[in-house]
């Protein structure tokens, strides 16, 4: 028989849980509770664990740690420029080949990986463990998940299960499976009680009030901070270490010494100090004192052996930890306050993660909100996979479907919303968020906001859904395209259907007002293949309209383009691989050029017409006179001429003329972009930032026109260059 099992998937560490009449833990191969995630190389083959954490002595650029705090991220996001610059993360960083701008990959033997993929790799294991001890397939699981996960970080792990060979029951908050694990819901009928869950693991801090009544999980609000954890603990005191080896050894600068060591010795004193200085953390947990001893690794400017062995006192290391527990107390204050809590309503704090085992976090809990006021495990650490574990049993063989169609309900617990949602609309000629549904919103919920076309007969709406991330920071979740059946007038209304299931998974649906029978669900790009596919179809079509030559182009274009669209919507987002991504891409971009080529071959004399009129119109004030007036006369003899073969000729000769003001156009095109630019809000982009580089488009385009008036070409194609170099920074909110 299939089993089903509770995962913890934590950044430092995993753990798995079983319930049949009683909960148990399951042990790994290696007989540990905890399976650290952690992946690597051994012989050319993915491992996983512990084996793995030992090997960052010996081979740290291919050992990948914390890679939770990449699910769903952008490589542009703080946290994660802070993970490839810092010297504690050796692996490689890097944008995914075929991804979007902001996709991230990790490098492992040389090779591309996405973080869903290192995620599996330890899924995988654990669902191998788990299958070893039970004694049978395991299929299903409760897979935990940080509180305020985006949509896209809960997708990325649902991803992760999916290659992993895992149907996801449900992926449940972390402070919800604490709850059920310390079995805050054994109350009498008409009870409640309100608990908050304070969860310091290895990479996050997690935060969430829960209201327990009647059996029911009712979730109150949720935060925390996604880059606070152990690992963060663990920087400072290795810090801490080393600025002590270097006032006993009387060295001047300790980080230059390493670096100056071979390439072997500074990978084994690097590896050697990491795993020592975790050591020591655990070991201060308990005793006085922890000991730190490193021999024949370390050397100076002479090549003498500088064998270390120095002390850290209990004392030292809590002067290190305290401002990190100090922002947990604020974190808590911030979120009473956002919810309209004080502290007398809230019952109980429950610790979890294998941080809250230090001694000084709960004294200081104890000392800010009352020593009988916390709770803490024996083991906190193992306490969200007990929880998953029990609700796993309580589900059964019921799952989450992925292409979000089905999804199980689940009836003893309910939950909000994590973060704002927004949905990006045109206003005028710049762009706006519009919030569309509100943060700590019961689930489920479904929202109906009505918006209207921005053109005649409109053919193509993008839908963009942003929501809020830390640093008060709107991030894309979504993105996708509606295509209009009916020709609508401008202003015409559209119906946005927007449903967040108990999983908080997001379903976009549109139809015209008053015809339901054109709903559409919206196939939602979340961030990898799929994302950079439909941002290149949003881009060409912006494009299209900017470049076509012939209105013919265009519209040769867009049809293509609603095609492509429609066979998206045909296929679903649960079938569509990858590899079919890249295809949509690829073809997509190879289609515009076809046709953008096609009209550079064309000498067809009415687009050379069209050309002609539309650069008098638009620079008619900086054509030359002479130019003009020949271009005006030239049009006037083809418009009035009868003979096709003088019309070629006369033709030839405008195409010429106009070939002449070709970079006019092209800085044209650059205020417009500024122009856009300069409206984009500053809730996506720095404003003092965007309104230098509007200055700088602005000035590129007078620096066009005017060197363009000097004859001086070349040095206009190379402002050309610069101006598209900084309008590329702003290619995704266009």
């Amino acid at each position: 028989m299939k089993k089903a099992i509770g995962i913890d998937l934590g950044t430092t560490n995993s753990v798995v849980a079983f319930k049949d009449t009683l909960v148990k833990i399951i042990r790994n191969r290696e007989n540990d509770e905890l399976t650290r995630s952690c992946v690597g190389l051994r012989k050319g083959e993915i491992v996983v664990g512990s084996i793995v954490y030992t090997d960052i002595k010996r081979d740290p650029i291919n050992t990948i740690l914390s890679v939770k705090r990449l699910m769903g991220g952008a490589i542009s996001d703080n946290m994660v420029q802070e993970m490839i610059q810092s010297p504690y993360y050796k692996f490689g960083i890097t944008q995914l080949q075929g991804g979007t701008e902001d996709s991230v990959a990790v490098i492992l033997g040389g090779k591309q990986y996405t973080a869903e993929q290192i995620s599996a790799e330890i899924l995988k294991k654990l669902k191998v463990d788990a299958e070893d001890r039970l004694g049978g397939e395991v299929s299903h699981a409760v897979i935990t998940v940080p509180a305020y996960f985006t949509e896209k970080q809960k997708n990325a792990t649902r991803i992760a299960a999916q290659i992993a060979g895992l149907k996801v029951q449900k992926l449940l908050a972390e402070p919800t499976a604490a709850a059920i694990s310390y079995g805050v819901d054994n109350l009498k009928v008409g009870e409640s009680k309100t608990v908050l869950i304070y969860d310091f693991g290895g990479g996050t801090f997690d935060l969430s009030i829960l209201n327990i009544v009647d059996g029911q999980y009712i979730e109150a609000g949720t935060g925390g901070d996604r880059w606070l954890g152990g690992d963060d603990i663990d920087m400072k005191l290795q810090e801490f270490i080393l600025e002590k080896v270097s006032k006993i050894y009387n060295i001047d600068n300790i980080k230059q010494l390493i670096k100056n060591l071979s390439d072997k010795k500074r990978i084994l004193f690097e590896g050697e100090i990491r795993l020592q200085t975790e050591a020591a953390k655990i070991q201060l947990s308990s005793a006085n004192s922890a000991q730190i001893i490193i021999d024949n690794l370390l050397e100076d400017e002479s090549e003498d052996v500088i064998d270390i062995n120095i002390s850290i006192t209990r004392e030292e290391f809590e002067k290190l930890v305290k401002p990190f527990v100090e922002k947990t107390i604020d974190l808590i204050s911030d979120l009473l306050n956002d919810v309209g809590y004080e502290i007398d309503m809230i019952d109980n704090i429950l610790l979890v993660g294998g941080t809250s085992c230090i001694p000084l976090v709960r004294h200081m809990l104890s000392d800010k909100f009352g020593f009988d006021k916390i709770k803490f495990s024996e083991k906190p650490m193992l306490v969200v996979a007990e929880g998953a574990a029990i609700l796993s049993h309580r589900l059964g063989d019921e799952f989450e479907f992925l292409d979000q169609d089905l999804t199980t309900t689940i009836g003893d617990i309910s939950c909000s919303t994590n973060h704002n949602y927004y949905i990006q609309i045109a206003d005028g000629d710049s762009l706006k968020m519009e919030k569309v549904i509100e943060k700590q919103t019961p689930l489920p919920i479904q929202v109906s906001r009505n918006f209207k076309t921005t053109s005649n007969n409109q053919k193509v709406v993008k839908v963009s859904i942003f929501s809020d991330v830390e640093y008060g920071k709107n991030e894309l979740q979504a993105l996708g395209f509606y295509l209009i059946e009916e020709n609508l007038p401008i202003g015409s209304e559209l119906v946005f259907d927007f449903d967040i299931d108990t999983n908080e998974n997001l379903n976009v649906s549109v139809s015209p007002k008053g015809n339901e029978n054109l709903k559409k669900k919206i196939v939602l790009g979340r961030g990898n293949a799929d994302q950079k596919a439909l941002q290149s179809i949003d881009e060409l079509i912006f494009r299209s309209t900017k470049e076509y030559k012939t209105i013919d182009g265009e519209q040769a274009f867009l049809k293509y383009i609603s095609q492509r669209i429609k066979e998206i919507e045909k296929i679903g987002i649960s079938t569509i691989e990858d590899n079919k991504w890249h295809e949509i891409f690829y073809t997509t971009t190879e289609k515009y050029e076809e046709i953008i080529n096609s009209e550079e071959q064309s000498s067809d004399v009415e687009n050379i017409v069209w050309r002609a009129k539309r650069l008098l119109i638009e620079f008619a004030d900086l054509l030359e006179t002479f130019d003009k007036n020949t271009m005006l006369n030239l049009i006037s003899q083809i418009e009035s001429s009868v003979d096709e073969i003088e019309k070629m000729k006369l033709a030839d000769t405008l195409e010429n003329k106009t070939d002449e003001y070709g970079m006019l156009n092209a800085a044209l095109r650059i205020e417009n972009f500024a122009n856009r630019i300069l409206n984009i809000p500053v809730t996506l982009i720095g404003g003092t930032k965007r309104q230098d580089d509007v200055s700088k488009l602005k000035q590129l385009s007078i620096d066009i026109k005017t060197k363009f008036k000097m004859n001086e070409i070349e040095s206009a194609k190379l402002l050309l260059d610069d101006a598209y170099s900084i309008i590329g920074n702003y290619r995704q909110f266009l």
